[in-house]
């Protein structure tokens, strides 16, 4: 028989007591420099100590105005000045749960946070939710999120597709078949290259296209400069149906992004940025848009001198606390990232001076381990930051990509290489189209050693037919 009993006790272990201070530190880095800069804009609103760098540069004088709390003055009456001698002072209170352990265990917490800051979506971050959605092959969304970030602030597309390809030593067809994919996302009309298109996708999913419509798209020209009668001739219709249909055309929005506000339309600059010099590869953080705080220490020793009441002491202290840790916590997100970032280029040396075809294979284990961080730091850095190179914008996660061994021994080549391939392989194809076995002999012969069904995931993933639906196809074109 069974005896439960219940005793009093004591037990000790050894944790990490997760503070709102650690919480937000932990948050920031989630953070790219847009979403920074909303969300310490609202920190600036609620601290009365937190100022940006212009505000406090553009200052004549300090505020020498009295303080006239609600309270009771009375026996509550306090000098600010006794805060170090109560009990030390206090940005002193947050500073001991940031330390080394903030870098080391701390970490090991966060891949179960799932807090997130309330803030709107931006149209970045629409579009590239749709791509990992609708793009199963890695390529493709890499492809996907390089088109995202050349997309205009109006919502066209204008960035010369032969020479983002040739950065990737990529085929501008393939940029061309995700491009098609990515003219399809909402809001309607995006990634238009021109008026008439944008006009068109608006137009055609009211079902409000046919042969006039069409010519009327083509000679918009000609609709600018009040020709009626020239285009009344060009459509085949009378004037009157030119009017009508000018009406649908005013049921359209000439720019795709017209109904997103300028603070969520948020394609601009990224947050690093690598150049070369000489023969070195440079990482840095880009200032142009990386927000800029200060805490108002002047502010605080001119309260200092006044007498207020213990609770508006209080509210003051922490507020004036809350705002250097801020700070603290700013400086570690940005050497973290820096660190981050400047690894992943190390290990992509490779990418940067030959292509997409070298690409090294890379998971977020592999940086982690490099800079003694946790895996969930990388992720969290790795999925929302961008970086400019001189192949082009990327998110961080792009560096990212599986291993595959190679037959000769030699060192593991990433699995976009091997799609990559596979691609040149079938692309060189004459009049004998190569089966998924015979590819993969042929990937055994250049030194990658792949199995037969691993082929054919990787063609099926790219949306490449099987030999068989390619050698009927061809017999269609010849």
């Amino acid at each position: 028989m069974i005896k439960i009993s219940l005793k009093p006790g004591i037990k000790q272990f050894q944790g990490i007591a997760l503070t709102p201070q650690l919480l937000q530190s932990i948050k920031l880095f989630e953070l790219n420099n847009l979403e920074l800069e909303a969300y310490l804009t609202e920190e600036i609103l609620e601290n009365p100590f937190l100022q940006t760098e212009d505000d406090i540069h553009g200052e004549d004088s300090i505020n020498n105005e009295e303080l006239t709390p609600d309270n009771d003055k009375n026996d509550t009456e306090t000098n600010l000045d006794d805060l170090t001698s109560e009990s030390g002072s206090s940005d002193d209170d947050y500073s001991s749960t940031y330390d080394d352990s903030f870098t080391s265990s701390a970490y090991e917490l966060t891949n179960i946070l799932e807090e997130t800051l309330p803030y709107r979506k931006s149209i970045n971050e629409v579009l590239t939710e749709q791509a990992n959605l609708t793009f199963s092959d890695s390529l493709d969304r890499h492809i996907a999120y390089l088109l995202i970030g050349n997309l205009e602030v109006d919502g066209y597309f204008k960035t010369d597709i032969l020479e983002l390809s040739g950065n990737l030593n990529v085929s501008d067809v393939k940029f061309r078949e995700v491009l098609s994919i990515l003219k399809k996302f909402e809001p309607v009309g995006i990634f238009a290259e021109s008026l008439s298109e944008c006009l068109y996708t608006q137009l055609k999913q009211m079902n409000l296209i046919n042969d006039p419509m069409n010519h009327l798209l083509e000679n918009l020209y000609e609709l600018a400069n009040g020709n009626i009668k020239k285009l009344s001739k060009i459509c085949g219709v009378d004037n009157s149906d030119i009017f009508k249909m000018l009406k649908d055309i005013r049921k359209c929005k000439s720019k795709p992004l017209s109904n997103y506000s300028e603070e969520s339309i948020t394609i601009a600059e990224p947050d690093i940025i690598v150049k070369k010099s000489l023969s070195k590869w440079t990482v840095e953080l880009n200032e142009n848009n990386l927000p800029r705080i200060l805490v108002n220490t002047g502010y605080w020793e001119e309260l200092a001198r006044k007498k207020i009441s213990k609770e508006d002491k209080k509210y003051l202290s922490d507020r004036y606390a809350s705002g250097k840790w801020l700070l603290k916590a700013l400086e570690q997100r940005e050497a973290t990232i820096l660190r981050v970032s400047t690894e992943i280029i190390k290990q992509q040396n490779d990418f940067l001076e030959r292509g997409l075809a070298y690409m090294r294979p890379m998971i977020l284990k592999d940086i982690a381990n490099e800079l003694d961080l946790h895996e969930s730091t990388i992720s969290r850095i790795t999925n929302s930051k961008e970086i400019s190179t001189p192949r082009g914008v990327f998110q961080l996660k792009f560096f990212f990509s599986k291993n595959i061994s190679k037959s000769d021994g030699g060192e593991d080549i990433s699995s976009e290489v091997v799609k990559n391939k596979i691609k040149i392989f079938i692309n060189k194809e004459r009049d004998k189209i190569l089966s998924d076995s015979k590819l993969a002999l042929l990937l055994k012969e250049s030194g990658i050693n792949v199995a037969r069904r691993t082929v054919t995931k990787y063609r099926v993933n790219m949306r490449i037919p099987s030999s068989f639906e390619r050698k009927k196809i061809r017999k269609l074109v010849t």
